[in-house]
């Protein structure tokens, strides 16, 4: 059985191999059965068009519950979405390390300047694949929730050269509500925004001290302004 880096290290799109046929059957699942509990919708996915086939980007959004990677993961079918975990969640148990690193997962250190990490979604983003990140570092579950914006969204743009996509998700946060033991069903909503590009002004021709900072501050604006449909 292939090791675990191979998965972090080989392009996760392509036909021929087991972690293929599973993504697939594993996303078919989640669809029907996240479609019927959370009736789920996305709204201007259209705008992805903007980027040209075949480029690589990050999709950055807000993160209030454990399942939101896999409800963009799941409306951005048939592309697949590779996210970070902490790197925690791949020594937990080999079963689900596995099936997280065929869905295209691979592990991440919190808290600190993990150039390994960088260096490999650079890669991934260059040769035309899409990261999903929370510059939020971690799941926001109250209003009364300082959130501190972590830059590694910006030093991964600015390195690769590939536009961020905004994408706002609404409700998550009731799924499991903090303090509560039932689990919730709420009406589940996406938005996606325009993509920006730290290549782009006002950040290009800012100090390379101010730009990472700028840059994630506006992403976070960005996803943040995005209003609900009604």
């Amino acid at each position: 059985m292939r090791p675990l880096d191979y998965f972090y290290d080989t392009p996760a799109s392509g036909e021929g191999h087991f972690p293929q046929r599973f993504t697939a059957f594993l996303f078919a699942l989640i669809r029907a059965v996240f479609g019927l509990v959370f009736r789920y919708k996305a709204y201007d996915k259209e705008l992805l068009e903007h980027i040209p086939a075949g480029q690589g980007y990050l999709v950055a959004a807000n993160h209030c519950s454990y399942l939101d990677p896999v409800f963009i993961m799941s409306v951005m079918r048939p592309r697949l979405v590779r996210y970070m975990a902490k790197e925690e969640f791949f020594s937990n148990s080999r079963i689900i390390a596995r099936a997280a690193s065929w869905v295209g997962a691979f592990p991440v250190k919190r808290d600190s300047a993990d150039m390994t990490v960088i260096k490999r979604s650079v890669r991934m983003l260059k040769r035309g694949e899409a990261i999903g990140i929370f510059p939020e570092g971690t799941r926001i579950r109250t209003k009364e929730q300082v959130p501190v914006y972590h830059e590694g969204v910006a030093l991964i743009a600015q390195l690769s050269g590939m536009p961020v996509v905004p994408v706002r998700l609404w409700s998550t946060e009731h799924i499991c509500p903090e303090g509560k033991r039932l689990f919730r069903c709420p009406r589940i909503t996406l938005r996606f925004g325009e993509p920006l590009s730290i290549k782009d002004e006002p950040f290009a021709s800012m100090p390379k001290e101010e730009r990472k900072t700028a840059f994630t501050e506006e992403v976070m604006a960005r996803i943040y302004a995005l209003e609900a449909p009604r």
